[in-house]
């Protein structure tokens, strides 16, 4: 089964690299677009268990440099999970916080060359590149356009405060915050990015994703959400408002987090 869902990942991301849409999968982020010093700055995360959407890994990277005890990851599209391994290469190997990849596959070819895989999955990321730059991908493709996405700030600035940070363990969750989701674990703190947004005039949606928080938060654990994309105030209330059955709502500056009752 995992080697089904490798070769399907390795596939849908030839496709996406030659401008394709695939369901369930989609470009990667190459770096935060949210501020996340000023997000996660006020939190405290040490000895704590977070829930944090994959993304650009810069979440998850920064719940593990502020101290969390464990942190686990999810998102609906499976490649950022490749991306990880790829950051955290960067980081021990290169000492740079973003691999050098839109200046073509000169810089990631050294770099795999230097991996030593650590865990099975660590061995997959590294097969995943390793084929793509044998089979010529424009591997720059496969990420959004990042002279159009805002670039976000980050708590850390070099790569050597990250050392600490790179263990290739991480257990990952192909996950749809908008379909019902059944998780063993429950955590301290869920990061979900901005996700709610996109379902702002969805009730419906809202209400599942209400219900899957709920789940997967520990009582008087919070989920924090930020607000990147401009909306009508009607939908914002309506977001607040499915959410009061079961959490309070905190505005901050740049962020807002809903904490389970």
């Amino acid at each position: 089964m995992e080697k089904d869902l490798f070769l399907k990942d390795y596939l849908v991301s030839r496709l996406i690299s030659f401008g394709k849409e695939v369901d369930g999968y989609g470009h990667i982020y190459f770096r935060a677009n949210e501020d996340l010093l000023d997000t996660f700055l006020d939190v405290d995360f040490a000895n704590k268990d977070v829930f944090s959407v994959q993304g650009s890994s810069d979440q998850v990277l920064t719940a593990r440099y502020l101290g969390a005890s464990r942190v686990d990851s999810f998102d609906y599209n499976r490649l950022p999970l490749y991306y990880f391994y790829l950051r955290i290469w960067a980081i021990d190997y290169k000492d740079a916080l973003y691999p050098e990849i839109f200046k073509g596959n000169n810089w990631l070819r050294s770099l795999l060359k230097m991996v030593k895989p650590r865990t099975g999955m660590e061995a997959k990321a590294l097969k995943f590149f390793a084929d793509h730059i044998k089979d010529r991908t424009n591997l720059s493709r496969l990420f959004y356009d990042i002279d159009k996405q805002p670039e976000g700030r980050t708590i850390y600035t070099k790569a050597s405060e990250l050392k600490d940070c790179t263990s290739p363990v991480l257990d990952f969750y192909n996950y749809n915050l908008f379909e019902a989701i059944y998780h063993e674990i429950t955590y301290d703190i869920l990061l979900i990015s901005n996700i709610l947004e996109w379902a702002r005039n969805d009730p419906k949606k809202l209400e599942i994703a209400r219900d899957n928080i709920y789940r997967l938060l520990k009582p008087g654990g919070i989920v924090i959400c930020s607000n990147l994309i401009n909306q009508p105030q009607k939908d914002i209330d309506q977001e607040i408002e499915i959410f009061s059955d079961g959490f309070t709502y905190d505005k901050k500056d740049k962020t807002y987090t809903f904490t389970k009752i």
